[in-house]
């Protein structure tokens, strides 16, 4: 994944559920703004080149859970999962190994073979027994003489491995970009693989990863879209983009910029596969709002649906999503189209997607760290005229009308998935398509930072805004807003005995923040309440959530404090411990106090102007002497103040001390110090402000 250094995951900043920080109105985007050749069908065709995967294939792979860990008694009890807990019955019906499941070598004529002490009873009667629970088996192999992990591979062997897969009962293949030089054009070999799965007579899914070849994906790579172009052709699926990391915003919403181009790309049979969902993986350590983000990405661009985590013992919250049935519509829709961008401004991305029975799926995004209220429009995403439109929720499952104007408040980092229906006999039985937006006026921590800092004693304003988008006027209606308990509310409610179609009514608040407040997240909670049809009582709720912040004093170490915010490549940051859990070490010296990352990582901290110096070792933690590079950099209100340069293993420990005087906000920002994130395991080692008080 390419990203820049303001392209990362926020968390702990003024992160507002449901609330309005800037009204969007955004034109819609051309066919040359979203980067897809008008009337370009990607020269891939309407059809399958196989006959298969009509709809985007769903199911399991392991490799996010289980990587080389993966056996046969965990597949059987995955599978069984499936079955046991209804997601078969869904449609996640595939099975699928990843790399590691086979020997460290060929049999004596050449056949590939399971690793004997993991699948002690072959991959032949695996297939057998999840075929018995009427499911599918999928399996790993990769393009070059061994595999990523440096096991077996097909070259020299394709059609010999497809006939080996044909015999053993596989449904599909996962054929991956591993064991080749470096910018290996494979066009011919995954070509060549397809034709011997055709040849084996046996109707096995292709999924092939040929634009990894472009430079881990990169669309800025000349041969990224021809290897699309073929890979729409020969396969069944294909990822368009590299592996997942942890960084939920560089991965999930890096992932939807990359594809949102393709969607000519795709068709039935024919799939842009964003890779896995990692939805209830504790690795990823995503909140449930952002696993919906994920899955609602996901469906609304086609995406195969294969989860990657322990199904054998799911939370209540991880079921309910990947149980959506909703949701999973969208994806499996069997007119096969996949969503496309109508408009885009800044963080702001409305997607459209035509389904089969004449219904639209819009997704709005918003990638900001502040609350979006974004609007669209009916014809914009494609529906013709009516009298109004069902707009249907599909994570609250709830159905509004509305007049034509489809809107909502997204919250930061967040989506809204939709169905809209033309309405025409139906007018008027459901509820008005309404929205409230609580927006607390905080000041950014210095001009043009993305964080919004509140300290005791301070009173803020809270506007809130409240919408009526369908086509009759509400009445009786009225604003609110409540604080934690001991926090002062003032200003008067605000009210109008109606509300028409496309009005808004607004209303205005002053909240004080208690002085000896602790630092955390508080909540505010706006409220609207009215009547429609003149009998029915409708309402909404916002909450939007303050960062209550007090700068350091004395001489804390970074691993004492909480920070605002902080992302890294494969894991979040970790305090005191590295990546392999033995204590933070540097050419030998163990440090107590500590941070750990993977570049590209970055972590900020609130110092409210009260520090004055920074102090740190730095170095590449000793656990992995790889070929690892990293270049480390400090940014003071947004400004570099430090610079290290590329630092590898072989390089002294780095000793920085840097004037932080005046700074609000201190970022520290580990960067690829060669062009690469691997083994990029980067220390701060005893890292500690001189501060105030």
């Amino acid at each position: 994944m390419r990203r820049t250094r303001r392209f990362m995951t926020s968390l702990g900043v003024l992160a507002t559920a449901v609330s309005l920080a800037a009204f969007t109105q955004v034109a819609p985007a051309s066919a040359a703004a979203a980067n897809i050749p008008s009337g370009h069908n990607g020269g891939g065709g309407s059809s399958s080149y196989n006959g298969l995967a009509l709809t985007p294939p769903m199911g399991f792979n392991d490799w996010y859970q289980y990587r080389c860990g993966i056996t046969e008694d965990i597949m059987l009890e995955t599978a069984r999962s499936l079955v046991s807990n209804g997601l078969a019955k869904l449609g996640y019906n595939y099975v699928n190994l990843d790399d590691c499941w086979m020997a460290t070598t060929r049999s004596s004529d050449g056949e590939l073979q399971a690793d004997p002490t993991r699948f002690p009873h072959g991959i032949k009667w695996l297939a057998d027994q999840i075929h018995a629970m009427g499911l599918k088996l999928g399996i790993y192999e990769s393009i070059g003489t061994v595999t990523c992990q440096k096991l077996p591979g097909s070259y020299g062997h394709y059609q010999q491995d497809a006939d080996t897969f044909a015999s053993w009962g596989i449904d599909l293949l996962k054929f991956d970009y591993c064991g080749v030089a470096s910018g290996t054009d494979p066009s011919a070999d995954y070509e060549e693989m397809s034709q011997a799965l055709l040849a084996t007579g046996r109707p096995i899914v292709y999924s092939g990863e040929a634009p990894i070849a472009a430079h881990n994906a990169n669309p800025s790579d000349p041969k990224y879209l021809p290897l699309i172009s073929l890979s729409s052709k020969i396969s069944n699926m294909w990822r368009v983009a590299p592996d997942l990391t942890t960084d939920f915003n560089a991965t999930v919403f890096g992932h939807l910029q990359e594809d949102l181009p393709l969607a000519d790309y795709a068709h039935p049979g024919a799939w842009n596969d964003l890779d896995m969902l990692a939805i209830g993986n504790p690795k990823f350590d995503w909140t449930v709002a952002e696993q919906q983000v994920q899955m609602s990405i996901w469906a609304e661009l086609a995406s195969p649906l294969l989860v990657s985590t322990d199904l054998t013992n799911m939370s209540a919250a991880t079921k309910q999503i990947l149980s959506n049935k909703d949701v999973i519509a969208v994806d499996q829709d069997r007119l096969g189209e996949q969503g496309r961008l109508i408009t885009q401004d800044g963080p702001v991305s409305i997607v459209s997607k035509p389904l089969a029975n004449g219904d639209v799926a819009v997704l709005l995004v918003n990638t900001s760290s502040a609350a979006q209220q974004v609007t669209t429009t009916a014809s914009a995403a494609g529906l013709p005229h009516a009298a109004a439109y069902a707009v249907r929720d599909l994570w609250a499952h709830t159905t509004r009308e509305s007049a034509g104007v489809i809107a909502t408040t997204v919250p930061p980092e967040g989506a809204t998935l939709y169905r809209v229906s033309p309405l025409h006999g139906q007018v008027g039985w459901y509820p008005p398509l309404t929205d409230l937006a609580t927006t607390p006026d905080v000041p950014p921590a210095y001009p043009g930072s993305q964080f919004q800092i509140t300290q005791p004693g301070q009173t803020i304003t809270v506007p809130t805004v409240f919408r009526n988008d369908g086509r009759q006027a509400v009445t009786h209606a009225s604003l609110s807003l409540s604080a934690p308990s001991g926090w002062k509310v003032s200003g008067t409610p605000a009210r109008a005995g109606a509300v028409p179609g496309g009005g808004r009514l607004s209303g205005s608040f002053q909240v004080t923040v208690p002085p000896g407040t602790a630092a955390g997240s508080y909540t505010l909670t706006g409220g609207a309440r009215y009547r429609w049809s003149g009998i029915h009582t409708g309402g909404e709720t916002s909450q939007a959530s303050l960062q209550v912040t007090v700068p350091p004093t004395g001489t804390p170490y970074l691993d004492q404090l909480t920070w605002l915010s902080q992302a890294s490549s494969f894991h979040d940051v970790l305090i005191d411990k590295s990546y392999f859990g033995g204590p933070l070490t540097i050419h030998g010296t163990v440090y107590p106090h500590g941070l750990w990352a993977n570049s590209i990582a970055t972590i900020y901290y609130h110092l409210g102007a009260n520090c004055s110096r920074f102090t740190t070792d730095l170095g590449l933690d000793d656990s992995v002497m790889g070929t690892g590079a990293v270049d480390y950099q400090f940014f003071a209100d947004g400004k570099k103040i430090y610079d290290s340069g590329v630092v590898t293993n072989s390089t002294p420990t780095v000793y920085a001390d840097v004037d932080v005087s005046g700074a609000h906000i201190l970022e520290l920002y580990v960067a690829e110090g060669n062009g690469t994130i691997q083994y990029g395991n980067a220390d701060f080692g005893n890292p500690q402000l001189t501060c105030s008080g």
